[in-house]
C-alpha cells in the first residue's frame, strides 16, 4: 500500500497525469490526421460533429476555440474532402448547418472503433458514481481549456526570426 500523499503531491501528480494522457492525446490526433491526410484540428472537429451532431460553424468555433476565419476554412478543407457538407437549418433558413457525410465518416471507424470497444471494457472496472465524478471533471477541464485557447490566441505572435545569412 502507497504512503498517504498530501494535498500537494495529489495535485502535482494528477497535473503530470493530465500533461501525459494531453501528450498521448495529441500524438495520437497526429498519427491519425496524417493516416487520412487531415490536420489535427480538422481531425478534431470532425470528432466534435460526430458526438454532437450538426453545428453551425459558430457553434463550433465555440466547441473549438477557434477564430471564425479559422473555423471557415477549416470547413472549407473538410468540405472539399468530402468529410462534411453545409445544409440549411430547417428550423432557421438563414442559418447554415454542417453536418457529417455518414460514409466518409465511416472510413475513420479502424481508428476510432477498436478504442471505443477497448474503453468499455476498461471502464466497467468503476462504479457509476467514480464515472460521474469523471464525466464532471473532463467535462470542467473542457471548459477551462476552451478558455485557455480563446487566452493564447489573444496573445501576440512571436516575431519570425529572419534566416541567418
Amino acid at each position: 500500500m502507497t504512503a498517504r500523499r498530501s494535498r500537494g503531491e495529489l495535485t502535482d501528480a494528477m497535473m503530470t497525469s493530465l500533461q501525459r494522457v494531453h501528450g498521448q492525446a495529441v500524438v495520437l490526433s497526429q498519427i491519425i490526421a496524417d493516416k487520412v491526410g487531415l490536420s489535427p484540428s480538422d481531425l478534431e472537429c470532425l470528432g466534435f460533429l460526430t458526438h454532437e451532431g450538426p453545428a453551425t460553424a459558430g457553434q463550433l468555433g465555440e466547441l473549438t476555440g477557434l477564430t471564425s476565419g479559422a473555423v471557415t476554412r477549416m470547413i472549407d478543407r473538410l468540405e472539399s474532402r468530402k468529410y462534411v457538407r453545409r445544409r440549411a437549418d430547417p428550423g432557421d433558413r438563414r442559418r447554415v448547418m454542417v453536418e457529417l457525410v455518414p460514409a466518409r465518416a465511416k472510413e475513420l471507424d479502424p481508428f476510432y472503433g477498436p478504442m471505443g470497444h477497448g474503453s468499455d471494457a476498461w471502464l466497467a472496472q468503476y462504479t457509476d458514481k467514480e464515472l460521474r465524478l469523471f464525466v464532471e471533471f473532463f467535462s470542467g477541464m473542457f471548459e477551462w481549456g476552451r478558455e485557455q485557447t480563446v487566452r493564447v490566441q489573444a496573445l501576440p505572435a512571436r516575431p519570425k526570426r529572419k534566416p541567418k545569412g
